[in-house]
């Protein structure tokens, strides 16, 4: 227990220091110690796991970089399958492999009476392939999760930014499709179904679509300050607790709208 809680205060201490390496160096940290205890017999004791686990740390650890860093990035990212799946199956049979003879050194050095014929064999080969493979399978999994992640915030950048320099957005008002000025909007009021388009020089169109489908069409400098009310930041004069002041218009400012809300961030 004392060997569990070093470790997890070592790992929590890695993790601060916001480092990739020190972070790789607390996960496998990490996996030592839980697998070297969660194989851990009576009848060899610890010391035996913990070395088993040294010596076969190494085997899994290429195994793993293999796939994150070789193969999903170069084969499976790229949509090549076929070579992806024969470079996956050639590392986890060579590591395979590597991990059988390794466990026949380490089962040779505690136990002599145990045969080359028993440690290597075909069985004994596939075991320790599936022993890799199931390790090379989660981590693949999770930077397979987090590339798909940071591709979909990569997207909603994009989307975003592209919303943000647009110039123009088009509304269907009193039969006629306007292209407004994004620049020229200075509020949005919604009333039931329909949402009005107040504009620079007193002008107003009233489009038939609700306050949300308005807002999500339009750049993140327009914000929602009220449940009836949308405005573009960029034209606000004033505003206190209650009320935002953009040119002759007083806008009723919600409770729920802080001051940082209203504050223009490029």
């Amino acid at each position: 227990m004392m060997v569990a809680r070093y470790t997890l205060v070592c790992i929590l201490m890695l993790y601060f220091f916001k480092s990739k390496i020190l972070n790789h160096a607390a996960f496998w940290l990490s996996y030592y110690v839980l697998f070297s205890l969660i194989w851990a017999t009576p009848e060899q004791g610890y010391f035996a796991s913990f070395y088993l686990e040294f010596i076969l740390m190494p085997v899994r650890i290429f195994a793993v970089y293999c796939m994150l860093y070789w193969l999903i990035p170069n084969f499976l990212a790229q949509r090549q399958y076929k070579i992806f799946v024969l470079n996956y199956a050639v590392v986890i049979a060579m590591s395979g492999l590597l991990q059988m003879f390794f466990s026949y050194f380490f089962y040779n050095q505690l136990m002599p009476e145990l045969s080359a014929q028993t440690m290597l064999s075909l069985s004994g080969w596939f075991r320790s392939c599936m022993l890799i493979n199931t390790t090379v399978i989660l981590l693949g999994s999770l930077k397979i999760l987090q590339m798909n992640m940071q591709l979909q915030e990569e997207l909603a950048r994009i989307k975003n930014k592209s919303a943000s320099t647009s110039e123009y957005i088009e509304v269907k008002s009193n039969r006629k499709m306007y292209r407004l000025k994004i620049n020229d909007i200075l509020f949005l009021q919604g009333m039931g179904n329909y949402v009005t388009y107040h504009l620079e020089g007193r002008q107003k169109h009233i489009v038939y679509m609700s306050l949300k489908q308005a807002l999500d069409s339009l750049p993140k400098t327009f914000i929602r300050v009220h449940r009836s009310y949308v405005v573009n930041k960029r034209k606000i004069d004033s505003y206190n607790q209650d009320e935002i002041f953009i040119g002759e218009q007083t806008i009723p400012r919600g409770k729920d709208t802080s001051d940082e809300d209203l504050r223009i961030v490029d």
